[in-house]
């Protein structure tokens, strides 16, 4: 007896450790709901019962999650329509399940009121060696023409400040109105007017060179800085990065590191300044979703067999009979005697069975991923599925030798999501849910597998709930069998005859409902323009060491300045028709990318040219030949060649006027040649030979100028 009650004891025991509380069934039953509050309690009391159960623990951690989400969005609708109190208690909820800094910012910003957008700190390198100048307003003014030294000079002596001029300078006759300017506003105002800049030297000087490709590689400023990013990677955004900051005349060095994620540039301080602007605009943390998908599956099958079953097998005869041995002979056969003679009858039996099977499929799974990357979700097992093919036994005869591999298949719940988080607040869904099960046996008891597969792309607001797809299969099928003949006999036909009815019927339901919970934020601030280059010219996108301050644009004076200046230039002095490269002598780092114009002259009309040039192949390397504003004005694109040998250090370039019948003239530049400072040296880029004629025919005679470059 005693051993009877311990064995009970131990069986009620593990029975219970075997199967789940009936309040964790009970929780289950609210989560399937989406009640969470209720899910929530539940949970907690079944976990309290039984602590060490890990099913428990985890089923409350999901639903606290999902509770916190529920709450959470319940509060955002409130937030919505302005019903601050209720939208702070469900605010409350949330966190009470599940605290976030996120959704504490947002209860903070409802309570207090939204805080207004805070202005990102300035971007600005500090030169190392700035003027000291006052800021006091300069009164000069030149009504008459003055030379423009003069006027520099004049400038530099009210500030205290000693102006030094490039050997290149060209002093020119000038007018212009300086009053209630600082000294930086009117260097920087006769700097662009007169197509000079200004570098500084020390505190008290400046220096004024004419504003060339040459000359700013000469003289300006050059800085290394490093930026290192958290969301973007390096070596994603190197090429757009160098197109941005690529001047008109050369490119800046831009160095990745991939194990710190970190760009390096080197340039003048104002691309510097440009290229932070630019990181710090791009370099966002992406969104973040939630994505709930719920998969519903339930099937019903009915069978029903009634009636009299009967033996297929067909009614048999057999002669036996008590010989010994093997075989029967012939003369001992007795056809007469009928307990020599054995009678088989079918088999019959009476069917009264009838079953009901319903089968429910429930998943919920959670993904949570980032915008624009790709969510997958794979649950279920690899089926082998055999796969026997024949091969010969031996070289050239028949595939008499059955070999048998295996195919592994995956069956289960295959989901995969791509989110598209957009400002406006809506979720984009690239969606690819396959559900693979097994279905009945096939041929040589080979399971067949049964798929149901979506794929679409949606778009749904926040916290919008889509049904992906419903399909509903009802089918029913009856056989009857019996005796030929009879089971076609009303009323007796039913008694000698056997019917198998089956009905089969399943429904699968997939929705899916996206939450945002970390949008993609964009402020007021990154929505506004970058500046570039407002108060230099074209040529000089690298600024020099004073930073030009970005209050607003040129102002009018600034602008009757340079309309003034372009109606004093005249045009150069008429001469016999030339080629001329420019700049024609100056200094460039090595490593650096500088730029040489070829420029023409002609005053005769001309039909076609071509050019051979040649250049110091162990000093320099032609990287690309562009072609110039003359040859795109006169609509020589089509028709303009060039040839780049670095190996002999040569190049050659042509083009020809679309026109047979009319020649092209005038002044312009016909290409710009890009090259790159490969070594220490100098090297002359000279103009080898010119071939040009006119639209009759005759040669037309050119002059050239060559260039010098000095690599240091």
């Amino acid at each position: 007896m005693k051993k009877t009650s311990l064995m009970l004891v131990v069986i009620m025991a593990l029975w219970g450790c075997a199967t789940f509380s009936h309040t964790y069934k009970l929780g289950t039953e609210s989560a399937l709901n989406k009640d969470w509050d209720k899910a929530v309690e539940l949970y907690e009391k079944a976990y309290a019962e039984n602590p060490k159960n890990s099913v428990y623990r985890m089923a409350l951690q999901r639903a606290k999650v999902s509770a916190s989400l529920f709450h959470l969005y319940a509060a955002r609708r409130l937030a919505s329509s302005d019903q601050k109190e209720e939208a702070l208690k469900e605010y409350e909820k949330s966190l009470a399940y599940h605290y976030s800094r996120l959704v504490a910012d947002e209860v903070k910003s409802l309570s207090e009121g939204p805080l207004p957008g805070e202005k990102p700190k300035e971007i600005h390198i500090e030169p190392p060696v700035k003027l000291n100048v006052g800021s006091e307003p300069i009164e000069l003014r030149f009504r008459q023409q003055t030379s423009l030294r003069s006027i520099f000079q004049a400038l530099g002596k009210s500030a205290g400040i000693n102006i030094i001029f490039d050997e290149q300078f060209r002093d020119i006759s000038y007018a212009i109105d300086l009053t209630n300017k600082t000294f930086e506003q009117a260097v920087r105002i006769l700097c662009l007017a007169t197509k000079n800049f200004f570098s500084i030297i020390d505190e008290q000087t400046i220096i004024v060179v004419p504003d060339q490709p040459a000359k700013r590689i000469q003289y300006e400023l050059t800085a290394v800085k490093t930026f290192y990013l958290s969301n973007i990677l390096a070596a994603d955004i190197q090429g757009i990065l160098s197109q941005i900051l690529r001047s008109q005349y050369k490119a800046p060095v831009i160095m990745i590191d991939k194990n710190l994620n970190s760009v390096t540039v080197r340039d003048a301080p104002a691309i510097l300044e440009l290229a932070e602007k630019i990181l710090r605009v791009w370099d966002k943390p992406k969104g973040e979703v939630v994505i709930d998908v719920e998969i519903m599956e339930a099937s019903r099958t009915k069978l029903r067999q009634l009636g009299l079953d009967i033996d297929p097998h067909t009614v048999g005869i057999a002669y036996t009979s008590e010989e010994e041995g093997g075989g029967q002979s012939l003369g001992g056969l007795n056809f007469s005697n009928a307990n020599n003679f054995q009678v088989t009858l079918p088999a019959a039996f009476f069917d009264f069975l009838e079953s009901d099977s319903d089968t429910k499929i429930i998943a919920q799974p959670r993904l949570r991923g980032l915008d624009g990357e790709e969510i997958s979700y794979v649950v279920g097992d690899e089926v082998p599925i055999p796969r026997t093919t024949f091969q010969p036994i031996a070289t050239g005869g028949f595939g008499s030798q059955p070999l048998t591999s295996f195919d592994y298949k995956n069956v289960g719940l295959d989901i995969k999501i791509t989110p598209k988080i957009h400002l406006e607040g809506d979720v984009t869904l690239e969606v690819e849910i396959k559900i693979k099960s097994l279905g009945e046996a096939g041929y040589a008891d080979i399971p067949i597998i049964t798929t149901r597969e979506v794929k679409n792309v949606i778009r749904l607001k926040d916290g919008e709930t889509n049904l992906l797809a419903g399909l509903l299969k009802d089918e029913e099928r009856k056989t009857m069998r019996g005796i030929a003949g009879i089971k076609s006999i009303p009323i007796l036909g039913s008694l000698f005859s056997n019917t198998n009815q089956t009905i089969q019927q399943s429904e699968v339901i997939l929705t899916i409902t996206p939450y945002i919970i970390r949008p993609f934020k964009i402020s007021d601030f990154d929505s506004e323009p970058i500046w570039v280059n407002l108060y230099t010219s074209p040529s000089a996108a690298a600024a020099g060491a004073m930073r030009m301050p970005q209050e607003g644009l040129l102002d009018e004076e600034m602008r009757r300045a340079r309309m003034l200046q372009e109606r004093q230039q005249v045009s150069s002095q008429t001469g016999a028709n030339t080629i001329s490269l420019n700049p024609g002598n100056f200094e460039v780092p090595q490593g650096r990318e500088f730029r040489i114009s070829i420029n023409l002259r002609s005053q005769e009309e001309i039909y076609n040219m071509s050019l051979n040039l040649s250049f110091n192949p162990s000093v320099l390397n032609l990287k690309q030949v562009a072609a110039g504003g003359f040859v795109r004005r006169e609509g020589l694109d089509s028709s303009f060649l060039q040839n780049i040998d670095n190996a002999s250090g040569a190049c050659t370039i042509a083009f020809s006027s679309p026109d047979i019948t009319k020649g092209v003239k005038g002044t312009g530049g016909i290409a710009t040649l890009v090259f790159e400072a490969k070594e220490k040296g100098e090297s002359q880029v000279m103009v080898n030979s010119i071939v040009a004629i006119d639209t009759t025919g005759k040669s037309v005679v050119f002059e050239s100028q060559d260039a010098r470059v000095v690599v240091r």
